[in-house]
């Protein structure tokens, strides 16, 4: 055991073939996994991609989401606009060829994910050469294990979507590399290699942004430079930055500190108050802010329990002076504090400090709107850092303690790849990714609302009467639920209204599409749903000759809306029959008669209204007339709930 750190430490030529083999094989099970979360949005329902090659002109001067929004006019569907065309040009590159066969998308991940290792290594190897010749490979190895066993990475690796993670990280990491090359060689070529590669990461994610303050921060401390040299490799970097946002701009706008939305789901930072949202305060706001960066950073120590959803209400609003936020601010502090005071004396600590901390603080909300308070693929780039403090304490324990090292390695690395092989087996659906999240993500609105729309889905396409009640079952206490934590949410409201209805539960459907209408008042949709469940609530007590007074009201709220309803007119004949208002009976059959002619259970009920008046003769001729228009009648008769 005490050789194990060592042998692995000083077998260099072992290394990228480690690392690859690795990084490929703690993935390949996501092989199995089929489209969920964004891949929609970016893929597969994204009419710009499945244009093929003809739709990379329109996923270059559009907005990200654009193709799926087709109809949305504004072009920018999100807080600050999404232009990350470079992930989707390469769908649209493969989509003539591979067509929507989620394996093949997810192999392409997994590969690129094991090059951004093999890459690293040789970063991480060449950036510490000179101040640590004898280990930097060594650092480098450890290093990237880590990276490369570190479950957070589950979400940028897994979901489809999550390649623009993994190719802005890429393309940084060789301009990094190609910046190095440059100084160590003094190859112009290699600056231009250096804006190159630096463009594609900013065209592939805005998170490439870090690395304006990774690189020069990393040549100062690990290379003797002097400022010429330094602003010649700060050229090319710049430009590709100015490269990308004019090119930004040109397609969105200047959308980067875009007016936030008035919608909890894609603005954290509102409170709820009953059915109105408010503006937090700064100091809530700041409180969010470090509360999601301290969890960032537990996440990384101990990566448990994992979700994909951090939205309202799972990460709630609270001041900066509550416990944990404000023992965050102290730790980030404490940790920019001592990168300072090490930057001379241990560059490597101060630099993976910074490496931490730098893309952590440009996706917490705090320089730019993201949308959302806090998510793991956020947290790609920053990881590395972490990574690299993890090796170098490896480091220094295997000098006094090697026995120990190997220990807390095999450990270390043995516990992350369970934790990341299984949690990879949650991605496999949107039903399997939806159903487990939500119990980590309990108090999430989206949580429970994409849940819940999954399962309308299936009930959508079920054919079978049992399976559609059990899954109407499953996704009714999750849509109340996301109700209940947002009581604006509308199109759960809707759904909610949707599914009463179908359970034949219409004084909940009503109750429900009442509460819609307070929110969004001229929605076609649910005035039509409502005029329909008054009817039927109004019917059903008519027929079952329960609270007459009840069921007039209903059939009357019904007719305001649809006075012209064949089947409403009925029901109000079959309402006043059952109160013994005959005369007022028969109008509202007549209206139905004329409405429908050839409805012949209208005249059934209608003969039994003068039947119950005394009129036999009447009641028989009606029935006569029934049974031409229908000569079924009699089957039905025996089989339906009898007439009033």
């Amino acid at each position: 055991m005490s050789g194990f750190l060592n042998v692995l430490w000083n077998n260099k030529k072992w290394h990228r073939l480690i690392l690859f083999t690795a990084a490929f094989m703690l993935y390949a099970n996501t092989l199995r996994n089929g489209f969920v979360l964004d891949d929609n949005i970016v893929l597969c329902k994204n009419e710009f991609v499945k244009k093929g090659f003809a739709g990379i002109p329109d996923i270059l001067t559009h907005d990200s989401f654009k193709g799926f929004f087709l109809n949305d006019q504004s072009g920018v569907t999100v807080t600050g606009g999404r232009y990350r065309p470079l992930s989707q040009v390469l769908f649209a590159a493969k989509y003539p060829f591979l067509g929507l066969q989620p394996m093949y998308y997810h192999l392409i991940n997994i590969f690129l994910f094991a090059i951004l290792c093999v890459l690293m290594y040789g970063l991480v190897s060449k950036l510490l050469s000179q101040r640590y010749p004898e280990h930097a490979a060594g650092l480098a190895l450890l290093s990237t294990l880590f990276f490369a066993f570190h479950p957070i990475h589950t979400e940028a690796v897994s979901n489809i979507k999550g390649l623009d993670e993994i190719l802005s990280l890429l393309f940084s990491v060789m301009s990094f590399s190609a910046v190095l090359r440059y100084i160590d060689q003094t190859k112009a070529i290699q600056l231009l290699w250096a804006f190159l590669f630096f463009a594609l990461a900013f065209f592939s994610k805005e998170s490439a942004a870090a690395f304006l303050v990774l690189i020069p921060l990393g040549i100062w401390m690990f290379r003797n430079m002097d400022w010429k040299k330094m602003v010649m490799v700060l050229l090319p970097l710049l430009l590709a930055s100015v490269v990308y946002f004019a090119a930004r701009t040109a397609a969105i706008g200047f959308t980067v500190f875009g007016e936030a939305t008035r919608d909890v789901l894609t603005n954290p930072f509102l409170k709820i108050r009953g059915t109105s949202v408010t503006d937090a305060s700064l100091t809530e706001r700041l409180g969010m802010i470090f509360y999601c960066l301290g969890k960032y950073l537990q996440l990384m120590i101990f990566p448990h329990p994992l979700t994909h959803d951090y939205f309202p209400q799972h990460v709630r609003l609270q001041g900066l002076n509550t416990p944990i936020p404000f023992i965050s601010l102290l730790l980030i502090l404490g940790l920019l504090l001592t990168a300072w005071l090490l930057r001379k004396r241990n560059a490597l600590v101060a630099y993976a400090l910074i490496l931490l901390i730098i893309p952590l603080i440009l996706i917490s909300n705090l320089v730019v709107p993201m949308g959302v308070p806090m998510g793991e693929r956020f947290a790609f780039t920053a990881s590395w850092g972490f990574c690299l403090l993890a090796a170098y304490g490896l480091y220094k324990l295997n000098i006094h303690r090697p026995a120990l090292a190997s220990a807390v390695l095999i450990v270390s690395l043995g516990l992350f790849a369970a934790k990341l092989i299984s949690r990879n087996t949650d991605w496999k659906d949107e039903y399997s990714l939806f159903s487990t999240d939500v119990r980590t993500s309990v108090n999430s609105v989206k949580a429970h609302d994409e849940l819940a729309y999954h399962l309308i889905d299936k009930i959508k396409n079920s054919k079978d009467t049992a399976t559609t009640r059990m899954l109407v079952s499953e996704a009714l206490p999750h849509l109340e639920k996301a109700v209940q934590l947002y009581p604006r949410l509308a199109n759960a409201l809707f759904l909610i209204g949707n599914l009463n209805y179908l359970r034949k539960d219409y004084e909940k459907a009503i109750a429900t599409y009442e509460k819609y209408l307070e929110l969004v008042p001229t929605n076609s949709d649910v005035i039509r749903n409502l005029q329909v469940s008054y009817r039927e609530y109004g019917r059903d007590l008519a027929v079952r000759n329960t609270d007459l007074d009840k069921s007039v009201d209903m059939l009357i709220k019904s007719l305001k809306i649809k006075p012209s309803d064949p089947r409403l007119l009925e029901s109000l004949g079959i309402a006043y029959g059952a109160r013994g208002e005959f005369d007022l009976s028969i109008d509202y059959f007549d209206k139905a008669i004329k409405a429908d002619p050839k409805n012949g259970m209208v005249r059934v009920n209608m003969a039994n209204t003068y039947y119950k008046k005394g009129d036999k003769a009447r009641a028989t001729a009606l029935m006569s007339e029934a049974y031409k228009i229908d000569p079924t009648i009699g089957p039905k008769l025996m089989t339906m709930q009898k007439p009033y």
